[in-house]
Order: C-alpha cells, then sequence, then structure tokens
C-alpha cells in the first residue's frame, strides 16, 4: 500500500496537539477510515478535513459525538436531497423547452 498519500494519526495529532482518544471517538462513530499500515494507523487527507471540522464542533459549539452524528446524517440527506433536486430541475428544463 502507498504510504506517502495518507496521514500518521500520531503524527498528526502531536503536531495539531489533537488527543489522540478524539480520533478514537471518530472511529468508534464510523466518522473516519483508518489504514493500518506497518503497525501503525493512517489516514487519508479528506479525512483531516472531516476530523478538524467535528474537532471545532465539539470544542467550539459543545456538541457531542452523539449531536455531532445526527448532524453528519442530516447533511448527507440534504446534500441528497440536494442533488435529487437539480437533478429534476435539469430534467424540467427539457420539458419546459419544447
Amino acid at each position: 500500500m502507498d504510504q506517502e498519500n495518507y496521514i500518521q494519526i500520531e503524527v498528526y495529532c502531536k503536531q495539531t496537539q489533537t488527543p489522540l482518544e478524539f480520533i478514537d471517538d471518530l472511529l468508534e462513530f464510523e466518522m473516519i477510515e483508518v489504514q493500518e499500515i506497518d503497525n501503525k494507523n493512517y489516514v487519508l487527507p479528506h479525512h483531516i478535513l472531516e476530523i478538524e471540522r467535528i474537532y471545532r464542533l465539539r470544542n467550539d459549539l459543545g456538541i457531542n459525538m452523539e449531536g455531532i452524528d445526527t448532524i453528519n446524517h442530516m447533511l448527507k440527506k440534504v446534500n441528497r436531497l440536494e442533488q435529487e433536486l437539480k437533478m429534476l430541475r435539469d430534467r424540467l428544463t427539457i420539458y419546459e423547452s419544447n
């Protein structure tokens, strides 16, 4: 597996002063995916953005992990509905132009 595309969790946590327990919470709620390479845990760069977003929600706004999980679920649903609405609008435009 190509390690250069991954970020080692322990290094990230040390550099950003993010508690490893927080990463454990994210894994418990399946909010991020971790790859184990040579007995070390790694994440893809796009998960770093998610870690930082969730960390701000928890620390700045005081939202617990259950609340963040609910927010994530609702955001995914809103995004899915927005995509569906765009698709339906595009289809409607085809019929309106005739």
